[in-house]
């Protein structure tokens, strides 16, 4: 017993020492853009450890965080096939094999500024991708052909898709095969030099079978195991996650300050001195269950014979085979309760608001909305705290996956801004609160004030979730058909799961993030920092900007005057070397982009305001 103990704690301790580090990321910048310059910076601040060297300046891409009187509108977000290409994935590779680090990249940053949604290669599926906006029916009627994707997918499998002898080339998606995998992190698995490994790309059955199938990578198994695959070499050491700093902004302005609010509310989540305190954080799992679209498939994971639907829950590493399993078929599970079920070890009952509180996750609270019609709200959140004595006075959501404007609630698509108590934020945020929605077109654009369909049909947006205090999102590009919605059962426990006892969530976000992606090279995009890891402390309000604080103390005093005197002069799109890096963004009071005496007169005017966050 005690040497099968002292393995135990070994493992989980290899387990959790196996962290992403700040030394694993490449950061790709649009050299054309300052917001995306600056962003760079701003990250390293946070994150030091991000050498100067692997900040990776691209040229030639139209920068699509423009500021006035010129700015950038939602078509700027969308680049060709060609120029993707030419101007981000050969730049991206070549740095990568010149500088030895083709392993050693685990992550990959994409900036505010640069492109994000690849257009289709054929004239006749144009609106796949259109500037705000998505064509669902062509997506649907032509799905095994469709090349389009996000530049964050197509990076994934950056040396896989449509370079080199081993490509699946661009046509449809490619099954992830890190879905499925929990307490599983990136740097446990093997990482090979490309074309050290063959392939084979098989197709698999999905939600459409006369016309969606995926490409997964291994041999097809003989009927009636025809959905999957065996003998795969493809595996998650293959792959690169992508993340994207970016956030709400309108068109002609810059995102930078949505991004400050992002890496800040991370950076304190992550933090064992701040983090995520139990008794105020809430994940909400927002369900409508009159409709059907979370009924998720997972081709990493194997149903169960005898009854054709559930099957294997989910995939450990275990330190001997790093490569994807066999699995002849797909398991399908509805996947807001199967959430509920992993994080809980129970059943959710049918027609009420579930709630129960996780062990794995340092008894977290965790909300199941079975009600028909009725979507959960912060008034929920109070509601549950005033019959429970250890609930603290702040409560806010660190988790929250929604149908959004698709559910049965009747929303529009400010729903996140105006459906809480007396019309206000849907929710409070705790830092480092995540956020998923089952609408296809929530990622389309980045712009706050672009609809994303014509009225009265509009989708909520993943940048919205940042507006009302949220840290990251997951989200769609373009239509991506229901069998691509985000597995939130997968995603929730590796957000917040501590299996280890040591206080942090065992993985990070991003990992967290891939391993609820059920393709690639498809429409997703992360918006978020990658490096994000909760840590359970005593947490407190959501941070949000206070104006004129521009130390970030969480009080406007004579320290903020000088700090604006010391970067007066700054300007975010000067052709200076010198003013460009004097700007920041905190001293910026009235985010018009230049430090002046302007600020100078907003830091008085706040004068002796006190941040409740403080």
């Amino acid at each position: 017993m005690g040497v099968y103990l002292f393995l135990y704690v070994f493992f989980l301790c290899f387990l959790s020492s196996a962290q992403i580090q700040p030394t694993e990321v490449l950061i790709l910048v649009n050299e054309n853009s300052p917001t995306s310059r600056y962003i760079a910076k701003l990250y390293r601040q946070y994150y030091p450890g991000v050498p100067s060297t692997q900040v990776l300046y691209l040229s030639g891409l139209t920068d699509c965080s423009k500021t006035a009187p010129y700015g950038a509108t939602a078509a700027d977000e969308i680049i060709t096939r060609a120029d993707y290409n030419d101007l981000i994935a050969q730049p991206v590779r070549d740095y990568l094999a010149n500088s030895g680090l083709i392993t050693q990249i685990k992550v990959i940053i994409t900036t505010a500024g640069m492109p994000y949604r690849i257009e289709d290669t054929n004239p006749a599926y144009a609106n796949a991708i259109y500037p705000g906006g998505s064509n669902p029916d062509i997506v649907t009627a032509n799905e095994s052909l469709i090349d389009a994707s996000s530049v964050e997918s197509e990076l994934t499998c950056l040396w896989y898709a449509d370079y080199g002898s081993e490509g699946f080339l661009l046509r449809n998606r490619m099954v992830n095969p890190y879905q499925g995998y929990r307490n599983s992190s990136l740097s446990l698995f093997e990482r090979l030099l490309p074309g050290t490994k063959s392939f084979t790309w098989s197709t698999a059955l999905s939600s459409m079978g006369s016309v969606d199938k995926p490409f997964m990578e291994g041999e097809r198994p003989p009927i009636p195991f025809f959905a999957g695959t065996a003998n795969r070499s493809f595996h998650v050491g293959d792959m690169y996650l992508v993340s994207r700093l970016d956030g709400p902004k309108n068109e002609g302005k810059t995102a930078i300050h949505s991004v400050r609010a992002m890496l800040e509310r991370a950076k304190r989540a992550s933090r064992s001195d701040k983090g995520v305190n139990p008794a105020q954080a809430v994940s909400v799992l927002d369900d409508a269950p009159s409709k059907y679209y979370d009924n998720n498939r997972t081709f990493n994971l194997d149903f169960d014979q005898d009854c054709w639907i559930y099957g294997q829950e989910y995939w450990d590493y275990d330190g001997i085979a790093s490569v994807p399993p066999d699995v002849p078929g797909f398991r399908i599970q509805d996947d807001y309760v199967q959430a509920y079920r992993q994080i809980l070890s129970t059943d959710p009952s049918e027609g009420i608001l579930n709630i129960g509180y996780s062990s794995i996750a340092n008894e977290v609270c965790v909300m199941l909305d079975r009600r028909a019609s009725k979507r959960t709200n912060q008034q929920d959140l109070e509601d549950n705290a005033a019959g429970n004595p250890l609930r603290d006075d702040y409560q806010g959501i660190v988790f929250l996956c929604t149908f959004g404007y698709n559910g049965d609630e009747g929303s529009g698509e400010h729903y996140l801004f105006e459906e809480g108590p007396d019309g206000g934020p849907l929710f409070n945020c705790v830092n480092g609160a995540v956020f998923t929605s089952i609408e296809s077109l929530n990622a389309v654009t980045m712009f706050s004030n672009v609809s994303t369909l014509p009225a009265p049909h509009h989708q909520g947006k993943i940048v919205d979730f940042i507006g009302i205090g949220g840290a990251a999102a997951i989200g769609h590009a373009f239509e991506p058909q229901s069998d691509a919605i985000i597995d939130n059962e997968f995603l929730l426990c590796n957000l917040l799961a501590d299996e280890d006892d040591d206080g942090f969530a065992d993985l990070t976000f991003i990992e967290a993030a891939y391993t609820a992606i059920p393709y690639l090279s498809w429409a997703e995009v992360v918006i978020g920092d990658p490096l994000m890891r909760i840590a359970y402390g005593n947490g407190g309000k959501v941070w949000k900007r206070l104006p004129g604080d521009a130390n970030n103390d969480g009080c406007v005093d004579s320290t903020d005057i000088w700090c604006v005197k010391y970067t007066y002069g700054g300007m975010l799109n000067s052709s200076d070397p010198a003013k460009f890096n004097k700007y920041h963004d905190l001293c910026d009071v009235n985010q018009d982009n230049v430090v002046d005496s302007t600020d100078i007169w907003c830091v008085k005017y706040n004068y002796g305001a006190i941040a409740d966050w403080r």
